[in-house]
């Protein structure tokens, strides 16, 4: 009769871990909720991914790099109540594959890595025109030259503190149009500064099934 009441015991405690969990996992209310607009919320520590769906251009005064394949990765670190804060995430992965890259940028003739080199700060804005903003951004480019590989790392530096893109429930993606970026480090190959412009999506939360993200 001990074992059996014992057993019961476990079980029922067992189901209301069980349950507490499920109805944290049901929270709604964030900035960014998966599934649809105000449905479960995205939660701390879930990590969010999205392909390029606009290919990255990066066009400076010699010439441009054009991606077409690539990923865009970050780990979300704070989602709060729509209306009181911004949601942050950590972006670890901005990705291009080399193979589907080309380059016009003088002296050069072909794309060897396009990676983030740490990661950048997302700050998602919700409202009527929600936004993911960007600082410490580093995008180090690694391009071949006759002389050698060439490494150009670009981003939020001096008179560029951010760059910004626009968020869409309609495709769950981000769009990037025309954000300047200044050169942080490389040689005297690599031009000062540029333009950017791509966009990823869609993007889905891959901790909670894969289910597209959305901004409240």
């Amino acid at each position: 009769m001990r074992t059996r009441t014992l057993a019961l015991t476990a079980l029922a405690a067992a189901t209301l871990v069980i349950g507490a969990a499920g109805q944290a996992g049901a929270a709604t209310g964030g900035v960014l909720t998966v599934g649809s607009a105000g449905g479960p919320n995205v939660n701390v520590n879930d990590v969010v991914t999205g392909a390029i769906n606009s290919d990255f251009v990066f066009t400076t005064s010699s010439g441009n790099i054009d991606c077409s394949v690539g990923q865009f990765s970050a780990k979300v670190t704070s989602n709060p109540a729509k209306g009181t804060g911004n949601a942050v995430e950590s972006i670890t992965q901005l990705h291009a594959n080399p193979a589907n890259c080309s380059t016009t940028v003088s002296g050069t003739f072909s794309v060897v890595s396009v990676e983030i080199n740490g990661p950048a700060t997302g700050n998602v804005v919700d409202g009527t025109s929600p936004k993911l903003k960007v600082t410490g951004l580093d995008e180090q480019v690694t391009l071949a030259s006759f002389l050698g590989n060439v490494t150009c790392d670009y981003g939020t530096t001096g008179s560029v503190t951010e760059i910004d893109g626009s968020l869409s429930n309609t495709t769950n993606s981000i769009s990037f149009a025309t954000q300047n970026v200044n050169l942080i480090s490389g040689s005297g190959l690599c031009p000062s500064s540029g333009t950017f412009q791509g966009g990823v999506g869609p993007v889905k939360d891959t901790t909670q099934s894969s289910q597209k993200v959305y901004v409240n």
